[in-house]
């Protein structure tokens, strides 16, 4: 496996470089940069933090172990209100990002000024899940990692998806024009009577002796029916130094609402910090950041 995913990188690289040539997609995956959602779609769609309430009243996270939940507010602002909202003791359902689902119940909230969180208790213990949700109206989606993937489909896929990559907007200065990308994760999964997504990380480095630079960056392509081409749907992209860059990792796509509004959780570590998003798909077909957490320094 640790073979699969070194080949998996490297053909991040060597597709990356290939598509700064402008050479043609392979014809078993192709590729096509939808202009109206390019680059930095999260830069301009983040104004507010407009929680989904579908959702429930909080977020969880998973801690340290299993048993262990962090508290996620809507607004860091109203925490209180926002604990106040939560049973005592509460149902929790918490998912996996490949679809599992398991419930468990959480006596009470500990509320350690920013970080609040809380043990869960369930029979048998908790197993690794990765969010959860209290009360609300939420579904997960269960997604496929390059470990479920063929082969065939992952190289087709980390090709096209490189092209992607590197048709959005460079930094202002250019520095990353040209070089080559690694492919860090991917993820897919379906939407009943929709698209299939892929949702993939990027990065490309630069390696100067002082001050290493790094762009990361997320990006989210859907595909229709029997059309191999994949199209960018979202993306957020980050320049900085490579010790505290954003990065960004997928925790779980859901279904939220009556509506089953498809949505990804998103988790951004700052390095000293961390906080997490929804990213949903809205009825027109286009994905948007709709709410963003507080960092949180615990």
């Amino acid at each position: 496996m640790k073979l699969f995913r070194g080949c998996l990188a490297l053909l991040g690289i060597l597709s990356g470089a290939a598509c700064e040539r402008a050479k043609p997609a392979a014809a078993g995956d192709s590729a096509h940069a939808n202009a109206p959602a390019g680059a930095d779609t999260a830069a301009a769609a983040l104004p507010a933090r407009d929680w989904d309430p579908s959702a429930g009243p909080v977020l969880l996270v998973v801690g340290e172990t299993p048993a262990r939940a962090y508290v996620v507010l809507p607004e860091a602002a109203s925490a209180a209100t926002e604990l106040a909202r939560i049973p005592h003791p509460a149902s929790v359902t918490l998912f996996g990002r490949g679809g599992t689902v398991q419930t468990a119940e959480l006596p009470a909230v500990s509320d350690s000024g920013a970080c609040p969180a809380a043990s869960l208790s369930a029979a048998p213990p908790p197993r690794p899940w990765n969010v959860g949700f209290v009360g609300g109206v939420v579904s997960p989606i269960g997604m496929d990692s390059t470990e479920s993937i063929s082969h065939g489909d992952s190289v087709s896929i980390v090709a096209a998806v490189t092209r992607l990559a590197s048709a959005m907007p460079n930094d202002s200065a250019g520095r990353f024009t040209g070089l080559p990308f690694v492919v860090r994760s991917i993820w897919r999964f379906n939407i009943l009577n929709g698209p299939q997504v892929v949702v993939a990380n990027l990065a490309r480095q630069i390696n100067q002796e002082a001050t290493p630079l790094a762009e990361r960056t997320l990006l989210v392509a859907e595909r229709n029916g029997t059309d191999t081409t994949l199209t960018t749907a979202y993306s957020e992209r980050s320049y900085g130094n490579e010790e505290n860059i954003e990065t960004r990792d997928v925790l779980a796509a859901a279904l939220l609402g009556g509506a089953r509004i498809p949505a990804l959780i998103v988790a951004h570590d700052y390095g000293d910090a961390t906080a997490y998003g929804l990213v949903e798909r809205g009825a027109d077909g286009r994905w948007r950041a709709r709410w963003a957490s507080a960092k949180r320094h615990c």
